[in-house]
């Protein structure tokens, strides 16, 4: 195996433990049973009004009072990855907003 694998299609769905054990067999050399923590980015919500950042935990933004959400980053049909400005999937179409 070659260390310039694009393992995204692994990332999530049916597979969604064959990326860690593809990493697992780039890392250790092509051993069997080599296991890999894989951290996971937790994305910071957004205020729905003003846009502004906030942390994890924070349900209401402390300057506006609007609702926290946590935007998308892929595709709920496709799992493409997707931008915060996009309206609708570059890949099958589906409106994100």
């Amino acid at each position: 195996m070659g260390s310039c694998l694009d393992l995204r299609k692994f990332q999530s769905g049916k597979d969604s433990n064959a990326i860690a054990d593809a990493f697992g067999k780039i890392v250790s050399g092509g051993k069997m049973g080599y296991k890999t923590v894989i951290e996971k980015r937790k994305v910071p919500p957004k205020c729905e009004k003003c846009g502004r950042g906030g942390d994890v935990e924070q349900k209401f933004c402390p300057q506006c009072g609007g609702k926290m959400v946590v935007p998308l980053t892929n595709c709920p049909k496709c799992e493409k990855d997707i931008g915060d400005t996009e309206m609708f999937c570059t890949e099958c179409g589906t409106k994100l907003r």
